[in-house]
């Protein structure tokens, strides 16, 4: 069991801009009033090199305060000449619309202290995105010429360390990064990706440090737990430490149920969709940037094509089974104010910057606190930004639960996650893998499945019955 200490003390502003080196000091000063209240407590965990889980609100920064100390410890070795040409820090995104976004979020800045605060003679800090969209051309020039920050997806990590040739490029790995961790931990695409973590300190020489963030999780221990299990660092004398940071969630928010109709309770469902439309077209045509959230990928597409035929323009969707094309273009003209209105299932909801939305509105219930906060929270999704969303019912069922939704929220209640236990599929799943890679030892594939969080209890007679 890991040591775990919830952290609450914090470091000023100045102490923090004097462990800054001074290219990264100087454009943080530039860019920035402040240190927001997320990273005087967190950054300076980081600094010590402690494994760290952040849970704070969204638009506080989360992202930044994990990147800081590594473009600045980047930045440091670029000064110097020790920047290795391999991979320093790999980023773990959920959705291929947010890594999309971080690698422009992080090219950004570095593209800045470069420009600006770097002489020329200060070595390239070159970042690289590896999804189930990036052209095999661009996975064989990373192979060549490896980023110091990789941002990928956690099918996209599995497959790698599959292969032979890129395995060599993590093996100076400083940073490991999970992104939304309140999306992964509970599935099991959040079970494969501990097993890849554990397949991946095998695979890794140095120590890594890892960093999980989210705005919405619980219980936090269990994620904690989670995010270090497969560090081979832990022994019986010196037990696994990791910090948690979790900063108040209380933030204000404009939030309000709408009934569709003054006639909701006596009109057919079927009918209720045509009047949800007409509000969804009334409220945004009253705000510069809408982003609408429902919860199917057909929906969607119903929608929007509705909303189309209702006379509305400037309104697109977003889903995960769209073209790689369609999709990026949907998001840089969200992000650069040209749509009124997109629709979208959840390919939107975590973590991405869509610039100046100022209401969201979701229709039907979400099923989730955490789901509801994160999709409330893409409207005002900047440090002091107002949330504002509108919830649209689309049954009388559907409304007792968007009540009961707006309760919880407002007395910051939260959603307990729950962990897969010793999914037998995904471990056949992961054990073929494992011989892809090489021949080993029953014992010792027990030994590393077992070291992954969902495993730690797996049985030894269930582990040789998937084998058969």
């Amino acid at each position: 069991m890991p040591d775990i200490e919830y952290v609450t003390d914090r470091m000023e502003t100045e102490e923090l801009l004097e462990r800054l080196c001074p290219p990264v000091r100087n454009w943080f000063m530039d860019k920035f009033p402040d240190f927001t209240e997320p990273q005087k407590v967190a950054i300076p965990r980081i600094l010590k090199g402690e494994h760290l889980l952040l849970c704070s609100p969204t638009g506080s920064g989360k992202t930044l305060t994990a990147f800081l100390t590594i473009i600045d410890d980047l930045v440091r070795g670029a000064l110097d000449g020790t920047l290795p040409d391999s991979v320093q820090c790999v980023y773990i995104s959920p959705i291929k619309a947010l890594a999309n976004d971080i690698e422009k979020n992080l090219l950004g800045p570095l593209g800045e202290i470069k420009e600006r605060f770097l002489p020329s003679r200060a070595k390239e800090i070159k970042v690289g995105l590896r999804t189930g969209d990036t052209p095999q051309s661009e996975r064989e020039k990373m192979l060549r010429k490896p980023p110091h920050i990789l941002i990928t997806t956690p099918e996209s990590l599995g497959l790698g360390l599959a292969s032979k040739r890129f395995r060599p490029i993590l093996d100076q790995m400083k940073w490991l990064i999970i992104d939304e961790m309140h999306s992964l931990v509970p599935t099991k695409r959040g079970t494969h990706l501990s097993l890849s973590m554990a397949l991946m300190d095998t695979v890794v020489s140095s120590d890594v440090q890892r960093i999980g963030i989210s705005a919405t999780m619980e219980p936090l221990d269990a994620v904690a737990e989670f995010l270090v299990a497969s560090d081979s660092r832990e022994t019986d004398a010196e037990p696994q430490k990791v910090a948690i940071a979790k900063i108040s969630g209380d933030r204000e928010l404009d939030l309000d149920i709408i009934l569709p109709t003054p006639r909701f309770s006596s009109i057919p469902v079927k009918e209720i969709l045509d009047h949800n439309v007409d509000r969804i077209k009334e409220l945004a045509e009253a705000h510069t940037t809408t982003l609408v959230f429902v919860n199917t990928r057909n929906m969607t597409e119903t929608v929007v094509q509705r909303l189309k035929i209702a006379g509305m323009e400037g309104v697109e969707g977003h889903h995960g089974s769209m073209d790689k094309a369609i999709r990026l273009d949907v998001e840089s003209k969200l992000k650069n104010g040209l749509l009124r209105c997109v629709v979208s299932s959840s390919s939107l909801e975590m973590g991405i910057d869509i610039g100046s939305v100022d209401l969201v509105i979701q229709v039907g219930s979400p099923g989730s606190i955490a789901t509801a906060l994160q999709r409330i929270g893409r409207a005002g999704h900047q440090v002091g930004g107002l949330p504002r969303a509108r919830f649209l019912p689309t049954s009388p069922h559907d409304l007792m639960e968007l009540v009961a939704l707006q309760m919880a929220i407002l007395e910051g209640e939260m959603d307990l996650l729950k962990f897969p236990q010793n999914s037998l599929d995904v471990l056949a799943q992961f054990l073929i893998g494992l011989t892809i890679i090489k021949e080993w030892d029953i014992d010792d594939a027990y030994s590393l499945v077992t070291s992954s969080w969902p495993y730690k209890s797996l049985p030894y007679d269930d582990y040789i019955e998937v084998l058969d």
